[in-house]
């Protein structure tokens, strides 16, 4: 078994046509921590609300982590969303499109690819510095005494995933590229990158 940039990007194919990659699996292991995360917010939401209504004693900070949560979900499970093709778009156009004009079609892919790789970046470059201010100043949320959290943490995903969805918009990108160039792909959705 050798070990290169492909086997690392594309990895190797398993039954079904699909690919088996390192970049996949931490891909996919980011969208299984987003979940872990949604269970961990259901659970906390239930039993603050069973303490405050049995016990009268509201668990402090949890709207707080909520917050903080629901924008860490979204970042950790992008690149799974991208990777497996069930980032919203105008299906009904592009399908048929590409159908009847294979080059066209996945010449439009390409543009539509690196146009998410772009705000992506944008993304990345505008919580860079945030990132950086919430380390060095050691920021926090919540209230003072009460209940606070550092919020380097969640800029922290935030950038790191924006990088691995990027890095997702330009595989893709790539490869439709490489279907532009073909005229055509071969089993497109199993090829995903």
């Amino acid at each position: 078994m050798t070990f290169s940039f492909k086997t690392l990007v594309l990895g190797r194919r398993l039954g079904g046509g699909r690919h088996n990659s390192l970049f996949g699996y931490l891909v996919d292991g980011l969208n299984a921590v987003g979940s872990l995360l949604i269970f961990s917010i259901m659970a906390m939401i239930v039993v603050d609300v069973l303490s405050r209504n049995l016990l009268n004693k509201p668990i402090a900070g949890v709207a707080e982590l909520v917050a903080a949560s629901i924008v860490m979900i979204v970042f950790l499970q992008l690149p799974s969303t991208l990777r497996h093709g069930r980032m919203a778009q105008a299906d009904i156009f592009i399908q048929g499109f590409t159908e009847r004009h294979p080059r066209l079609g996945h010449g439009l892919q390409t543009l539509f690819y690196l146009a998410g790789a772009y705000m992506l970046m944008v993304i990345y470059q505008g919580t860079l510095p945030t990132f950086l201010r919430a380390w060095e100043r050691n920021q926090f949320m919540g209230v003072e005494g009460v209940f606070t959290f550092p919020v380097w943490p969640i800029r922290l995903v935030v950038i790191a995933c924006a990088a691995i969805t990027l890095l997702q918009y330009l595989l893709l990108a790539a490869q439709a590229l490489v279907w532009t160039v073909k005229g055509g792909a071969p089993h497109a959705e199993e090829d995903r990158p």
